[in-house]
């Protein structure tokens, strides 16, 4: 594999904070997409107050989950070009977790702003931003 600088860098030279952010982020994508799938076919079979929106919300999260999987396999092999999305969809997840905590619902807030603060701690950090560095 090559860095954005052009140098081999494999999983096992991948700074920890990089590797554990790739996970994380990787673990968002596989939730996104179960939750998206569940949340579909239960629109679907179910009896929802608006099928049509709990389906649409549905197909937007599993293909929010799907488009994280290949920017958890771009943090893991030191592309550049997955800083944006993962930054995004992290910056999202505060704005979601933020909802949900002024809604009372700190059970599944708190972890969501754990996973996004602990991703972006990951990509802050000193040696995984020297991976990132010369892109631009």
């Amino acid at each position: 594999m090559q860095g954005v600088d052009g140098d081999d860098v494999t999983r096992a030279s991948l700074p920890a904070p990089l590797r554990r952010a790739a996970a994380l982020v990787l673990l968002e994508g596989a939730g996104l997409l179960l939750l998206g799938v569940g949340y579909a076919v239960s629109g679907v079979v179910g009896a929802p107050e608006d099928r049509l929106a709990t389906v649409l919300a549905g197909v937007f999260a599993a293909a929010a989950g799907l488009g994280l999987l290949p920017v958890a396999r771009g943090l893991a092999a030191g592309r550049g070009w997955a800083l944006s999305p993962t930054v995004v969809a992290q910056l999202l997840l505060v704005v979601v977790g933020a909802g949900l905590v002024q809604g009372g619902v700190l059970p599944v807030a708190l972890p969501l702003l754990t996973v996004a603060a602990l991703v972006l701690a990951g990509l802050a950090a000193g040696p995984s931003r020297q991976v990132f560095r010369g892109s631009g």
